[in-house]
């Protein structure tokens, strides 16, 4: 069961990184790892920690509660990054953005629930 979860988890990660725009060596880097610990991330080969989930997560922009969601992951993606010369600062800088627009996000989906309900 946890083999599959984190293969599961794994492929939701690589799919993201795609869609973000970002190389396997700016998000290891970012994340203060090696590419081939981030590489095992991504194939559901090693276990994750929420902490680096949740880095991982904002520097990508989605949120992680839709990471299992069994359908296709797509994100939109307003911004894709593709530059070769990112870098730490930056990547920083990209996550916290993301974390910002996230939280914002789920802040109007809370208030337009709350005015559905009255």
């Amino acid at each position: 069961m946890k083999k599959r979860l984190y293969g599961k988890i794994g492929r939701k990660l690589r799919e993201l990184r795609h869609q973000s725009g970002f190389t396997r060596k700016q998000a290891a880097e970012y994340l203060g790892i090696k590419q081939r610990q981030l590489a095992g991330y991504e194939r559901g080969t090693k276990v994750i920690s929420m902490n680096v989930l949740e880095k991982l997560m904002n520097l990508y922009g989605f949120d992680y509660k839709n990471l299992l969601d069994s359908k296709k992951v797509s994100i939109e993606v307003t911004i894709r990054f593709e530059a070769h010369e990112i870098d730490n600062e930056d990547l920083e800088v990209i996550a916290f953005i993301n974390q910002f627009v996230t939280n914002l996000s789920n802040m109007y989906t809370l208030l337009e629930q709350r005015r559905l309900r009255q």
